[in-house]
């Protein structure tokens, strides 16, 4: 299968966190990106506009307001990312940000807007690894979930859809039946909503889980850990061994039952509470209690498969923004991850403190110097 290469070839960023104004041409050879800086520099701050093109709330998962550009007490509610890209789907050209007279976020693809962010999916695509996400394995289930769902995105941009759809519904339903002021229709339709999305959204997380873990057992190097990554959850235990039509009607009875119980303050189990768990092999033990270099090689590991997966299956895999990609891992893996990464037919955006870690790859990266949040292309 041919490969098709993903990448950003403009972007622009406007009034966005300490950018006024960023108007950046990239090279159309889609070789790894390099945003190299102090701390502060605003490095992080471009990785995190690329990641709203996306569906959802990026990287940094916080609230639209957070990302308006202060000036002392100064705030510019009305920011903007926009971006010319290249994926499957051809060249686009998208966009998303606040407008007057709005308090969500506009998208706009080739001209057209839409209040869906999910159809930003059907044409650009990314993942991404933070310092945040450095300890994965030992926080709250949800960060979990989010970087899942994230992976399954890649794959089926209309899990996006479906988890905003669940989620709303949840939500509704919740208040409703804790308030005691939903009356059965109501309610029941809430629950059709809920069952419908949920066993979907199990059902896609279980099929990705499955397909990335045939490239699990197929390393590219030594240096990475061999991962075994689960799903724990109701819907998904009863999915492996019940057709789908059988949980369907579980799930709507668990949801007739569970009124009363969510009433008096109980909670619901769905796909909600489902957690991911992986296994390093090698070591027999669970990720979290695994070193913090060891966590960090095991999240690269289910990311370069996930690659893997999709440039065997449709010919192409999403772009990949690494912040301070390099902290955890010892030269050995870093060189190796370079060497990988440099290989992909998928523009690699990556930030560090300190550009000689890159220094043996002169050349075969486009090494930006970000200071005061402006960014200039390194002459070589």
């Amino acid at each position: 299968m041919a490969l098709v290469k993903t990448g950003i070839l403009h972007l622009r960023l406007t009034n966005f966190r300490s950018y006024d104004f960023l108007d950046l041409e990239l090279p159309s050879d889609f070789q790894p990106i390099l945003l190299a800086g102090h701390n502060g520099a605003g490095k992080t701050n471009v990785l995190e506009a690329i990641s709203l093109l996306t569906p959802g709330k990026g990287l940094r998962s916080v609230r639209l307001s957070d990302v308006a550009r202060r000036m002392g007490e100064d705030v510019h509610p009305l920011w903007s990312v926009a971006a010319e890209v290249q994926s499957p789907v051809g060249i686009s050209k998208i966009g998303t940000g606040m407008v007057e007279g709005s308090e969500r976020r506009q998208v706009r693809i080739d001209g057209r807007t839409t209040s869906k962010q999910a159809e930003l999916g059907e044409v650009f695509r990314c993942l991404w690894l933070t310092p945040a996400q450095d300890r994965l394995f030992c926080g709250d289930p949800a960060a979990r979930r989010r970087f899942l769902d994230r992976i399954v995105a890649t794959f089926d941009p209309n899990h996006a859809n479906r988890l905003a759809d669940y989620n709303a519904a949840l939500k509704e339903w919740n208040a409703l039946v804790r308030e005691g002021r939903g009356d059965n229709a109501w309610l029941d339709g809430l629950e059709t909503q809920l069952v419908e999305n949920g066993i979907a959204i199990s059902a896609s997380r279980l099929d990705v889980v499955e397909r990335i873990s045939q490239y699990l057992n197929v390393t590219e190097d030594a240096s990475f850990p061999a991962a075994e990554i689960q799903l724990t959850g109701l819907l998904e235990k009863a999915l492996l061994s019940q057709s789908a039509v059988m949980v369907e009607d579980a799930f709507m009875g668990q949801l007739k039952n569970a009124r009363k119980i969510c009433a008096e303050g109980g909670n619901l189990n769905g796909p909600h509470t489902a957690d991911f768990i992986v296994i390093h092999k090698q070591q027999n033990r669970s990720a979290d209690l695994c070193s913090t270099g060891e966590q960090k090689a095991l999240l690269l590991s289910i990311i370069l498969a996930e690659m893997r997966a999709q440039m065997a299956e449709q010919g192409h895999c999403p772009l990949l923004l690494l912040d301070e990609v390099s902290a955890h891992l010892d030269d050995r893996r870093q060189h190796t991850l370079f060497e990988i990464l440099r290989t992909r037919p998928t523009q690699v955006w990556m930030t560090s403190t300190n550009s000689q870690l890159f220094a043996d790859f002169t050349g075969l990266f486009s090494q930006f110097d970000v200071q005061e949040s402006k960014v200039m292309i390194k002459v070589a």
